[in-house]
């Protein structure tokens, strides 16, 4: 009897802090001699010389310590996969990384309002780590900064922003003592209580009567630690608000040796074996885990990046030589002059490696980070405040101290310097060379002398359609020269290689443009460059993805007198930037995601221009002014907040496109199509449940319809008598009319329609995809469409084919799968059709002149039916079957059948998994020269045949599930990449001297009797995918009555996108030496690096946090979590999907159910098959959810095709997860 139960979450809950962490910070202070006393009059009462000699000493001693520890430490990770930081680079700076001592996070950890954010230096961020920060949810990012500023370069110590607690007195002015933390931190039965979650209740509970708060500065590090400190806890009270801990920035060496070897490496907070608190982690916090050596540090980070040398232009209007004076409403000075607010200190915040944003002066990055990690998925206060203090967060959300340095971006704003410059020819002895200001900005190349630089005084050289070009009498030398007839010429010797080679590739991507455009996005950008003013031939800019407001900074756009493309889409505008209306040379203008709730009635003086992008805004109306815009051929309005069409649009007789997708529309009224002259109408994602139809003489101009993904049940589409394309996919149709006199397109899945009503026939239809809907039969009409190309008829319940199908002289593609069909139509006569897949229905035999007459089909697919034969390809030895991809897994097919492939000699790629064949003989096989791809698993075969070595092209060979006794000679076919030989009878192998340069992949777990000698092991380790059996363990013997004798699995994998082999699977038998088990699947689409990193060290994470974490519910969300802080940049620009299933048993009860937990992200799914059913066990993330689709509109996402916008802020692209939990037995 079989029991299913699905989990609940257990009642709100607040984990409590033991006094251990102080008992160890004691034993920790007591055992280390740079912390005691005693010490000191020993140290002093020694000579110099003998200081000297003692030193000399111990620093030698040291060395060789570290070197036999970075030994040991390599040799182990060699011998032995680990689960360190996934990223070189990240890695070496985690080891310079200052770590939190113990002292540290037991402040942290005393209150929930505590914790750690770490913050970066704005030019060394990749080179020298970041420095802890200690405050609480209260700290304000102009507090931070400023203390940030007062503490100076000090970047190996930890700051910290103490909180004063206030004594808490009651109504009668009574004191109480110091406010507890137990008063703070309620138990879970007022909790229960309270709205809110329990991040939200813990982090932002502050307006409770006794919780005052005032701030004080600490620094400490190890080269100035104050020795008479007080040490003990209690004087540590005494002195609250004014005391220095010591908390070195350099681990201890010799106490990190004695615990290396008991920690996991994927954590600084955990040791796994032990039955210790998730987070008491005393005994091997504060400790080094990565054992650094500064010649690694120095080898792979330099500690000073190069950058170009910071110049700040103040420019007047003066005039340039071979130029006309800037025409300009008053100097640019103003602009270059830096406010206040910028000349302050000031934190920025990125997120997942985007561009950084200027935290305001009152926003709290404590509660920021707390925040992000919450919406995240880390449910648990404590274990936010825990993942807080863990350095690798830097590749999800890193703080820095100032604007960071980016060398890309400020290339592309500018670059500047002092070099030696020479005017005109070099032959003339009058010129020569002089020291000069030289800036490279938007468009031009200004030069003016260093004092005059001060003044504004500058030569403005335009560089559009001009040359630079490398000087070769003159060491680092380029000429710059302008265009026209009245070109200058200005030659540059620069300093170094470095700067020659900078200057060189910026100015060639500017002197070969065909049009005047400055690319500025993506450069966290809060203001315009000063010196871009001077470009006054710029045409195009584009401003995008930055932090630009609606303020006087974009007054300065006027000054481009003949700017025509305008983008500032995804800034800070807030409200219509109205500066821009009197740029009457515009003829484009995105506006694109920037909170817009209006439009200025100014536009309507933009009288030239064509394109208006106002997508993603908070837009419900539209000015009459608008109307003005007689040119404006394009008005994007997609994902606002409309719910009707804007009236305002029958006055602009040239827009074609109504974009109005992912608006609120419920009814759509065509009437008001009247007197619009709309040709393509977008209204997806909308909320139309009904349409107010017209009459079909005032819908004659529309020609294209979309109406996906909103929530119609019937649609008549008859009224518009020249339709050509209609879009209705996802929605719940039951009834269809369609007018086909024009139809050229439909397309109508995923709906519930059981017919298609067609009047008049759809003489020119060429595309119809009717797919995952309720139809039984092909509707009679379609027989008449004599330019049918593409028909997709997949998951629907049609049981008969009608007979002219396979006589279609049009036909190319026919999609049948899914269905109930039980026989094809017999009669053939020479189809053109490519593609036909028939899979997944219940066909016994295919029709006997299928391949005989269908001279054209290049792809087949049968697999999963019925069928015991295959029909004839020729009548003769000559064949003409062009055939290139058979699939027939999953049939009854026996060996009588594999001479009737010996016909298709251009077959590439044939899958016969699953069938009855016992042998396939090598005279067959010869035949079929061409194949690159063969799947013959899961029969009865007991060998490959020999003949497979006439087959130069084959890259994969998958038989597993076989009886196959003899290893194949495919190790000596060049192209191998992946060989599958699992589950079969193998005894031994043999290889030849080298193995095929490109093979990836060799499985051969499952074969009980193979016996592998060393020196094939050794020549096998090599392949970057070696599975074989591990040894046998004491499982069975162990194993309990009621539970299963051992888990087994089975397996296959696909080749992936372009047989990139971008899937990687994970299979643990025996998970945590128990009666668990763990399973994965792993696709990174075209990037192999992500999977198999997923591979190495999911496992590890998972065993980490079974530890770690307290609530069962959430320890899966967490591993996922975990591992997408540990790929670092390689989660940034690659990423993945990733599916999970873990089956646990409770020890305690051996006769108990066991309990399977599945989460994935992405694409992966999990499915268990259970009485010949499949029950989901995933959820696939996508904006058919509404959840999902609310997300990403949260986030100015721009959807297209349901996938989001690739230009859409990586914020957007938070984790989703989906745990499923059930009990088994």
């Amino acid at each position: 009897m079989e029991s299913v139960k699905l989990k609940k979450s257990n009642a709100l809950s607040v984990a409590l802090r033991s006094t251990a962490d102080e008992e160890d910070d004691e034993g920790q202070r007591a055992s280390n001699p740079r912390q005691t006393k005693s010490d000191e009059p020993r140290t002093r009462s020694q000579s110099p010389a003998e200081l000297n000699m003692l030193n000399k000493a111990c620093k030698s001693s040291s060395s060789l310590l570290l070197r036999k520890r970075r030994v040991k430490r390599h040799m182990s990770g060699i011998s032995s996969s680990h689960s360190r930081s996934l990223d070189r680079q990240t890695l070496l700076r985690h080891r310079a990384s200052p770590q939190l001592q113990l002292s540290d996070r037991q402040w942290v950890r005393q209150d929930l309002r505590r914790g750690s954010i770490h913050v970066h230096d704005r030019l060394l961020a990749w080179s020298h780590p970041a420095r802890p920060v200690l405050c609480t949810v209260d700290s304000t990012a102009a507090e931070i900064a400023q203390r940030l500023q007062q503490a100076g370069g000090k970047t190996c110590s930890v700051l910290r922003l103490n909180a004063k607690s206030y004594l808490s007195t009651d109504m009668n002015g009574n004191c109480d003592g110091e406010y507890p933390l137990r008063h703070l931190h309620t138990g879970t039965e007022s909790l229960a209580d309270q709205p809110g979650d329990r991040l939200r209740l813990l982090l932002l509970e502050k307006d409770h009567p006794y919780h005052q708060q005032e701030y004080d500065i600490f620094t400490h590090s190890e080269a100035n630690v104050d020795r008479t400190s007080p040490q003990d806890e209690d004087s540590m009270k005494r002195f609250a608000g004014s005391d220095v801990e010591t908390s070195s920035a350099c681990d201890d060496l010799s106490s990190g040796a004695r615990f290396s070897q008991h920690r996991d490496s994927l954590s600084d907070d955990m040791i796994l074996g032990t039955d210790a608190s998730a987070f008491d982690s005393s005994a091997a916090e504060g400790l080094d885990t990565y054992g650094s050596s500064s010649d690694e540090l120095e080898l792979d980070c330099p500690t000073e990046p190069i950058l170009p040398e910071p110049v700040t232009v103040e420019a007047e209007s003066a005039l340039a030589v071979g130029t006309d004076p800037p025409a300009l409403g008053h100097s640019p000075d103003s602009v270059g002059t830096p406010s206040n607010s910028d000349s302050s200190p000031a934190l920025y915040v990125q997120l997942h490696g985007e561009a950084a944003r200027r935290l305001g002066p009152d926003e709290r990055p404590l509660q920021i980070q707390n925040d992000f990690l919450f919406k995240l998925g880390f449910k648990d206060p404590w274990r936010v405040q825990e993942e807080g203090m863990n350095t690798e967060l830097g590749s999800l959300l890193r703080f820095y101290a100032g604007k960071p340095h980016s060398i890309e971006s400020s290339e592309r704003i500018q670059l500047s310097g002092t070099y030696n410059v020479r005017k005109g020819k070099l032959q003339l002895p009058v010129n020569r060379w002089s020291r000069r200001q030289v800036i490279l900005c938007g468009t031009c190349l200004m030069v003016s002398s260093v004092k005059a630089s001060h003044t504004g005084k500058m030569h403005i050289l335009p560089l559009i359609g001009g040359k630079v070009e490398e000087v070769k009498k003159h060491s680092h030398c380029l000429a710059f020269s302008s265009a026209g007839p009245q070109s200058q010429t200005y030659y540059i010797s620069f300093d170094s290689f470095t700067e020659h080679l900078r200057w060189h590739r910026q100015a060639a991507k500017m002197v070969s443009q065909r049009i005047s455009s400055v690319d500025l996005s993506c450069c966290s950008l809060e203001k315009l460059p000063p010196n871009l003013l001077y470009s006054q031939d710029l045409t195009h800019l584009n401003l995008k993805h930055n932090f630009l407001p609606a303020d006087q900074t974009l007054l300065q756009l006027q000054r481009f007198s003949r700017l025509r493309s305008l983008n500032l889409s995804n800034n800070q505008l807030g409200s219509f930037p109205r500066h821009i209306c009197s740029i009457s040379t515009l003829t484009e203008v995105n506006l694109s995601c920037n909170h817009l709730t209006s439009i200025h009635p100014d536009v309507g003086s933009m009288t030239n221009l064509q394109t208006f992008v106002l997508d993603g805004n908070l837009l419900c109306a539209l000015p009459v002014e608008l109307g003005c815009l007689q040119r404006l051929a394009y008005l994007g309005l997609s994902f606002n907040e409309f719910t009707q069409v804007p009236s305002v649009l029958e006055r602009l007789p040239a827009v074609e496109r109504l974009c109005m997708a992912g608006n609120k529309v419920s009814v759509l009224t065509l009437q008001t199509f009247r007197l619009l002259t709309l040709k393509h109408v977008d209204l997806r994602l909308n909320q139309i449940s009904s349409v107010v139809p017209d009459e079909p003489e005032f819908l004659r101009h529309v020609t294209q319809l979309d109406v996906r993904d909103n929530r119609l049940t019937e649609l008549d589409v008859s009224v518009f008598p020249r339709l050509e394309v209609l879009h209705c996919q996802r929605n719940r149709l039951t009834c269809l009319r369609l007018r086909g006199c024009a139809l050229k397109a439909l397309y109508a899945s995923n709906n519930e329609l059981q017919e298609l009503d067609m009047s008049p026939v759809a003489s020119n239809l060429t595309y119809m995809d009717i797919s995952r809907n309720c139809m039984k039969s092909l509707p009679d009409w379609l027989s008449d469409s004599k330019k049918l190309e593409v028909l997709d008829i997949s998951h629907n319940n049609i049981a008969e084919l009608p007979p002219w199908l396979l006589c279609s002289g049009s036909l190319r593609k026919i999609l049948a799968s899914h269905n109930q069909l039980k026989r094809l139509p017999e009669r053939v006569e020479r189809p053109v059709v490519e593609v036909l897949d028939v899979q997944h229905n219940h066909l016994v035999e295919l029709p006997c002149n299928l391949f005989l007459k269908s001279e054209s089909l290049r792809c087949l697919n049968a697999s999963a039916n019925k069928l015991e034969n295959l029909p004839a390809s020729s009548l003769s030895e000559e064949s003409s079957s062009i055939l290139q991809e058979l699939y027939l897994t999953n049939n009854h097919l026996t060996d009588k059948c594999v001479p009737q492939l010996t016909g298709h000699t251009h077959l590439r790629i044939l899958h016969m998994a699953y069938n009855h064949l016992q042998t396939f003989p090598a005279s067959k096989m010869a035949k079929l020269e061409e194949l690159e791809e063969v799947d013959l698993s899961g029969n009865r075969l007991k060998a490959v045949p020999t003949t497979i070595l006439n087959c130069r092209r084959m890259h994969t060979l998958v038989a597993h599930s076989n009886c196959i006794e003899v290893f194949p000679e495919v190790m000596q076919l060049m192209e191998m990449k992946c060989v599958d030989l699992s589950c079969n009878e193998l005894s031994e192998i043999t290889l030849p001297e080298s193995l095929p340069p490109k093979l990836q992949e060799l499985d051969l777990t499952g074969n009980l009797r193979l016996n592998l000698d060393h020196k094939t092991l050794e020549q096998l380790n090599n392949i970057r995918c070696f599975r074989i059996d591990p040894p046998p363990s004491s499982f069975s013997a162990n194993d309990t009555a009621g539970g299963p004798a051992v888990w087994s699995h089975g397996y296959t994998e696909a080749s992936g996108i372009k047989n990139k082999l971008c899937v990687a699977a994970l299979s643990v038998n025996s998970f945590c030496g128990s009666r668990e088990a763990l399973y994965g699947v792993f696709d990174g689409d075209r990037n192999v690096e992500v999977p198999y990193l997923l591979q190495c060290t999911m496992n590890d994470i998972l065993a980490e946090e079974l530890h770690r974490t307290k609530s069962e519910e959430d320890y899966m969300t967490n591993t996922f979590l975990v591992m997408q802080r540990k790929l670092g940049t390689a989660g940034q620009k690659l990423g993945g999907s990733a599916a999970l299933c873990h089956i646990r048993h409770d020890p305690t009860d051996p006769a108990g159910c066991f309990t399977l937990t599945a989460a994935n992200v992405g694409k992966c799914q999990a499915v268990l098959c259970r009485d010949g059913k499949a029950l989901p066990l995933s959820l696939l993330h996508n904006i058919s959810i509404k959840e999902e689709y609310n997300r990403v509109r949260q986030h100015k996402a721009i959807i297209t095709e349901l996938l989001l916008d690739l230009e859409v802020k990586t914020s957007a692209l938070c984790l989703q997860l989906h745990v499923w939990s059930e009990m088994i037995s």
